[in-house]
C-alpha cells in the first residue's frame, strides 16, 4: 500500500515523498529506521489521516495532562454561564436628590473567584492601599467585612476590624442591593455577600451565634488557603522537571478552581514549555 509523508529538511525546507508499506505505522516505522527522518505527516491514499506518533517526544504531555486541560477550560467555560445567567436581580426604585434612581437587589451568589481588576475588587472590599472607606461598595461595616472572606483561599485583611455583633445583627435585616453605577467586580462581590448572609441567617436561626459564624468562616478561609499554599510548594520543588511540572500546575488548578479558589500562575520557569500533541503545525 502506497503512503505519501512529509518531513522538514535540516535548512528547515518542506518536502513530500511516497514509500510503499501494509500500513500507516509501518510506514512511519520505515521512514524513520531506513531514511532516518522524521515524518509530520503520513497520509494514506484512502484520505489524510495525522500520525498520533508524528510529533511524540520526551517533552509531549501525557493524556491524563490533556484531560486536565479540558477540566480548566470546562470549569471557566461553565463558570462564565453560571456568573452570565446569574446577574439578573429584583429591580426596585429610590428617590434621590436628582431623581428616582432603579436599582437591583443582589442576586445570592456562592462564595468564588471573582474575575476582573484586582483593584476595584479591593476597592470594593474597602482594603487597598491608601484608600478610605468611602470607595468601598458597602455602606455597612459589617457588609464590608464579609466582603474580605468572599473570595475562598484569598487573604483580605480578614483578621481586622472586626465590626460588632449589633452591627452585623442590623445588617441581616438589609438585603445588599447593586447600583447601576456598580462595576462588574463590585456586582459579583455584592452577590457573594449577599450569599453569605443568607447563610448567617440560617446559621443563626439553628442557634448559632454571630461570632461562631464568624469563627466558622474564618477556619474555612485558612484550611483554603493552606490548599493553595501547598499546592503552590509542591509545584515549586517539581521546576527541574518541566513536563511533571507542567501536568501538575494542570491538575492543581483544575482542583483549585473546582473550589473556587484562585488557581497558581505558571512560573516563568514553565512559560518556554510548550505542549506537543502531536498537531501538525
Amino acid at each position: 500500500m502506497k503512503f505519501s509523508y512529509t518531513y522538514r529538511s535540516s535548512d528547515g525546507q518542506r518536502h513530500a515523498a511516497e514509500i510503499e508499506a501494509e500500513s500507516r505505522d509501518a510506514a512511519f516505522a520505515r521512514v524513520r529506521a531506513e531514511l532516518g527522518i522524521k515524518p509530520i505527516k503520513v497520509t494514506a491514499a484512502g484520505g489524510e489521516q495525522r500520525d498520533r506518533h508524528a510529533n511524540r517526544d520526551k517533552r509531549s504531555v501525557s493524556f491524563p495532562a490533556v484531560l486536565a486541560v479540558l477540566a480548566v477550560l470546562a470549569l471557566v467555560a461553565g463558570g462564565a454561564w453560571w456568573l452570565a445567567v446569574h446577574r439578573s436581580g429584583a429591580s426596585y426604585r429610590v428617590m434621590t436628590p436628582q431623581g428616582p434612581v432603579t436599582c437591583t437587589e443582589a442576586v445570592p451568589l456562592v462564595r468564588q473567584m471573582i474575575p476582573g481588576d484586582r483593584r476595584r475588587i479591593e476597592e470594593a472590599m474597602g482594603i487597598s492601599a491608601g484608600e478610605s472607606a468611602r470607595l468601598a461598595a458597602f455602606e455597612n461595616p459589617a457588609d464590608r467585612f464579609l466582603s474580605r472572606f468572599a473570595e475562598p483561599g484569598r487573604p483580605a485583611g480578614w483578621e481586622e476590624g472586626r465590626p460588632s455583633d449589633a452591627d452585623f445583627e442590623a445588617a441581616l435585616r438589609e438585603p445588599v442591593r447593586v447600583a447601576s453605577t456598580d462595576f462588574t467586580e463590585a456586582v459579583d462581590l455584592k452577590r457573594i455577600v449577599a450569599g453569605m448572609k443568607r447563610e448567617m441567617r440560617a446559621y443563626l436561626a439553628g442557634g448559632g451565634t454571630v461570632a461562631q459564624y464568624l469563627a466558622e468562616l474564618a477556619k474555612r478561609q485558612k484550611l483554603e488557603i493552606s490548599y493553595r499554599e501547598n499546592a503552590e510548594r509542591r509545584l515549586s520543588e517539581m521546576l527541574q522537571k518541566p513536563q511533571d511540572a507542567y501536568a501538575y500546575w494542570l491538575k492543581a488548578n483544575a482542583q483549585l478552581q473546582a473550589m473556587g479558589i484562585w488557581p497558581l500562575p505558571l512560573p516563568d520557569a514553565l512559560r518556554s514549555y510548550q505542549m506537543h500533541l502531536g498537531i501538525d503545525e
